[in-house]
Order: structure tokens, then sequence, then C-alpha cells
């Protein structure tokens, strides 16, 4: 009898250890990146309120881009931006200002879409009396080819 008990026993551990290693298995060893999914939809995942964003390169700072406010969307790294306000520099030549009601920022952060009442003023300099253009959009590159 007791020699029955004794296996009872046994089995009621190995029976057990195997029901946990199975729990195990299934629920704390699964990787987190499945319980941790991103959301599919494309909704903005964060904003920032008075956004300002400098590009330098080898000869110093080649532009400003500031907005009263950017959301970020994460499926595709874009950004929209309320009151967007550029102001471009090329060594040699005046400053290049850029201004509309709304703007799209490509992913790599290489070309803004200015929409909206866009307006470009070209500083004046030396015996140029500079511009103002004004139009509904406008792309522009952001890097030293602009």
């Amino acid at each position: 009898m007791r020699a029955n008990i004794e296996r009872l026993v046994l089995l009621s551990v190995l029976g057990a250890m195997a029901g946990l290693g199975i729990w195990m298995q299934v629920n704390l060893l699964e990787p987190a990146e499945n319980k941790m999914a991103a959301p599919l939809t494309n909704e903005a995942d964060y904003y920032i309120q008075n956004f300002t964003a400098t590009g330098r390169d080898e000869t110093g700072v080649i532009y400003v881009l500031k907005a009263e406010r950017l959301a970020h969307f994460p499926l595709d790294n874009t950004s929209l931006l309320d009151k967007p306000h550029l102001v471009q520099y090329q060594k040699g030549k005046p400053a290049r200002q850029a201004t509309s009601e709304s703007g799209w920022m490509a992913g790599d952060g290489s070309e803004v879409l200015l929409t909206g009442n866009v307006e470009v003023t070209q500083f004046r300099s030396g015996e140029d009396a500079g511009s103002v253009t004004r139009t509904k959009r406008l792309t522009v590159r952001l890097d030293r080819g602009s």
C-alpha cells in the first residue's frame, strides 16, 4: 500500500511538472514582440508644440524649420506641420524664407511640401532687390541642392 501511495505521489509530481512546463512555454516564454505589436493605423503617435529643426552641413546652418505644431505619423515616419516657417541659407547668397498654412515633411527629412497661401521671400542683396512669390503649393528640398 505504501508503494502505491509513493507511486501516486511520484506520478502527481511528474504530471504537475509537465503541466507547469507546458504553461511556461505557452504563456511565459512567448516572444514579447507578439504581445506588444504596433497598431496598424497611421494615427499620430506624438505632437510637438513650437517645433524647431535646424539643418546643418560642413559649412554651418543651411536651414531653420519652425512650426506651431508638428504631428508625427509612425507608419511612414512623416510629419504634418501647422503654420510652417522655413528659412534657408546658402553661402554667398541672401537667405530665402517660406511660410504657409500647413506642411508635410518626408520621413527622411529631405523635403517639405508647403500648402495653403505659400509665400516665398528672397531677401535682397547688393543690386538684387529681392522678390516675393505666392502660390498654393510648393515642394522644398532641404539639402544642399535646394
